[in-house]
């Protein structure tokens, strides 16, 4: 490998892995308060509920944007769906807080249930967000999402490239390298089977 291509492996490593950290540390934390949720309250909420007279015109598809701003609905639409009772109900979700929304059928009622969490819950929201679809900012959210997942398999190509360049002799670092691919081989085949 010539002296130019080398250093440029290096960069592009340098680079991927600079873009990836900061969203590896939320993962990392956010897991972490997943995982004990117990000791930081990560799912606790506070429920309030709120039942609103309305005229028909005020919640039509036309007007619905309005009635949402008008309430301060926000976040990405996650479920819409028709109850038994014939009542529609949809779900908007932000990291920090949930949106149920029930109009009922045969009423000029509206019920806005809103879940608001914690610190250590929307911390929690960051780590859940995912996909296409809502606002700008989801959308944008998902593009950087995409891009660490690019960031990541630069940054796995070009360290197996800098680990070959750097130690192609070196008994010890075979070992290694391979024992890397034997464990995450042997990973990725027991989440498979199981």
């Amino acid at each position: 490998m010539k002296d130019n291509s080398y250093h440029i492996f290096r960069k592009v490593h340098l680079y991927a892995s600079l873009s990836i950290v900061v969203f590896l540390l939320m993962y990392l934390v956010t897991s972490y308060l997943m995982i004990h949720g117990d000791w930081f309250q990560t799912y606790f909420h506070e429920d309030e509920v709120a039942e609103i007279m309305v005229d028909p015109s005020e919640i039509s598809k036309d007007n619905w944007a309005q009635f949402m701003d008008k309430y301060h609905i926000r976040g990405r639409l996650t479920k819409e769906h028709i109850s038994s009772t014939g009542d529609l109900q949809r779900e908007y979700t932000t990291a920090g807080k949930n949106f149920r929304i029930t109009v009922f059928k045969d009423q000029n009622l509206v019920e806005i249930k809103t879940i608001k969490r914690n610190t250590a819950g929307t911390l929690v929201g960051f780590h859940r967000i995912r996909g296409f679809g809502g606002p700008l900012q989801y959308d944008l959210y998902a593009i950087m999402l995409d891009l660490v997942g690019v960031s990541l398999i630069l940054f796995a190509i070009t360290g197996m490239i800098l680990w070959l360049k750097l130690l192609k002799y070196n008994l010890a670092a075979w070992i290694v390298l391979i024992s890397g691919f034997v464990y995450v081989s042997a990973i990725v085949a027991y989440l498979l089977i199981v």
